[in-house]
């Protein structure tokens, strides 16, 4: 995709008139310096007075539409710090991690210890991200998250494989889902993530029950949009259209009792 915000506009204008997502598709930037942070984007630490969660951001940007700007001054979660490498990852802090796991996530150390195998790290250091409206960004995202319906998630499914077969794969641990498996796994991968949201997006992101998260590396969203619309036009819609061409039929018993309720303003097939 042209690396132009226009083009990254209409990419979140095409997600938004195919899918139809409750909130807006996230344009999501990882920035490395801090004048990548202008000053017309909004601050955790600003315009809340505090630090908050990653994830909270997430909500803020695509529900209120603004474009959210977050490092490790606005940010007090300790998983996202652990993930994003904002906090040294000593011994201590490791342990700290597993402590925390025990009898929550895993009955045992030994459970606990099986998880590092499953985390995903940038190699390069960073200093935050830019949260912004797909349909309205301000940045040019490294990747692409959009909080869905399942079966809109099923959509961008069948379209990712619409040009490439086979089936789409995907890992979930159940938690450290939007900042880690939407953001920095689609990014190491470079494969889009289906997400299931973890007790942190649900508790402290805004996250509804019934939200997913579909994530796209930004490089991959142009065949993405172009799939998604071929598919759309071949006849696979969201929301998806019911059959409704049949007649509706009666268990006997209810029947029997319906037409005897009725009298004559139910027509009888004997009539």
């Amino acid at each position: 995709m042209a690396h132009s915000l226009e083009a990254y506009r209409q990419a979140g204008e095409a997600i938004e008139t195919y899918i139809r997502p409750a909130t807006f598709p996230l344009a999501v930037r990882i920035i490395r310096d801090e004048s990548e942070i202008l000053p017309e984007f909004k601050r955790p630490s600003q315009v809340f007075g505090g630090q908050n969660f990653v994830c909270q951001n997430f909500k803020v940007a695509r529900a209120y539409g603004w474009t959210m700007a977050v490092t490790e001054q606005d940010i007090n979660c300790y998983l996202a710090r652990n993930i994003y490498k904002w906090d040294p990852l000593t011994e201590d802090a490791i342990q700290a991690a597993h402590q925390f796991n025990l009898g929550l996530y895993a009955k045992d150390m030994a459970v606990s210890q099986k998880l590092e195998d499953h985390l995903f790290r940038l190699e390069e250091d960073f200093l935050g991200l830019v949260i912004s409206p797909l349909s309205r960004t301000r940045v040019v995202p490294d990747v692409v998250l959009v909080y869905c319906l399942p079966a809109q998630a099923m959509r961008f499914v069948q379209s990712y494989l619409f040009s490439r077969g086979g089936a789409m794969t995907f890992s979930s641990t159940g938690r450290i889902g939007s900042c880690h498996e939407g953001v920095i796994k689609p990014l190491v991968t470079g494969e889009p993530q289906l997400v299931l949201l973890g007790n942190g997006d649900r508790v402290w992101g805004g996250a509804q029950d019934a939200e997913v998260l579909f994530s796209c590396p930004a490089e991959k969203l142009e065949t993405m949009i172009d799939n998604l619309k071929q598919t759309h036009d071949a006849g696979l819609r969201y929301p998806v259209p019911a059959y409704m061409n049949y007649s509706p039929g009666f268990q006997a018993d209810f029947q029997k009792k319906a037409l005897a309720r009725a009298g004559r303003t139910i027509v009888r097939p004997e009539d």
